[in-house]
């Protein structure tokens, strides 16, 4: 056998077949399948934002609330020195708009359409899985622990060219496996470049989850997004981050 046919030989052995990256997909969504909640949850949610104006002023905000997520669907509760506070926020902003509102402007980001995802995950990322092409898979690590990591390419919204005339587009889905083959994290990436009219526009935003099995249910125990933006020559961020801490069940 010569050098030449030793190394073809190496590089398909290197290269993930067609089938087994197509069962890879398969046993992924086959696993969330299963991952349907059978008891009911209740947790604490703690979230925190700081925002980068356009200005360069620095807004912060935390807040904590609690979650109750069952049969009978989803309950937020609000404790009342959260109400307060943003309260008092929009009291002194109604004198002086200039007045920053973090409080308020945080509760406004927590409907139940953003906290359902973090209390049941599974069907999230089967949704997320939709349209997606397998890019590459490896052996990787994830809080020190053995973990098989799947990145997927995610197709340019429809809506996107709508909205401007994009020059550049990057989607990206990174998806951790465990050893039983269940996601212990996932990682969404959005990167877009273009011009509406004569005007330049940049968005990008990463939002990184931590998932945890709760009997049949697969919980977000924390997300972590960041975004950034610039138009018109300015600049804007923001980081929010979401700790879910369960109480009933989980132990």
């Amino acid at each position: 056998m010569t050098s030449r046919v030793i190394l073809a030989a190496l590089l398909a052995a290197l290269t993930l077949p067609a089938p087994a990256r197509a069962d890879a997909v398969s046993d992924l969504r086959a696993t969330l399948v299963k991952l349907q909640p059978a008891q009911p949850l209740l947790a604490t949610a703690r979230v925190s934002s700081t925002v980068k104006k356009e200005d360069g002023k620095t807004e912060r905000a935390q807040l904590q609330l609690g979650v109750r997520s069952g049969t009978d669907g989803l309950e937020l509760h609000f404790p009342p020195e959260l109400l307060q506070r943003a309260a008092a926020e929009a009291a002194v902003n109604a004198k002086n708009k200039d007045a920053p509102t973090p409080v308020q402007d945080l509760l406004g980001q927590l409907s139940p359409v953003n906290v359902q995802p973090m209390v049941n995950y599974a069907p999230v990322l089967l949704r997320q899985l939709d349209g997606a092409t397998l890019a590459s898979q490896r052996d990787d690590t994830r809080d020190g622990k053995p973990a098989r990591l799947l990145v997927f390419d995610v197709p340019m919204p429809p809506s996107a060219n709508k909205e401007m005339s994009v020059k550049k587009y990057v989607g990206q889905l990174s998806v951790w496996l465990g050893a039983d083959g269940v996601p212990v994290a996932v990682r969404n990436m959005l990167a877009i470049k273009g011009r509406k009219l004569l005007i330049s526009i940049e968005f990008g935003t990463t939002t990184e989850y931590a998932l945890r099995q709760i009997g049949t249910r697969l919980l977000a125990v924390s997300r972590r997004t960041e975004e950034s933006h610039s138009m018109f020559g300015h600049d804007g961020s923001s980081v929010t981050e979401a700790v879910l801490a369960p109480t009933v069940p989980g132990r």
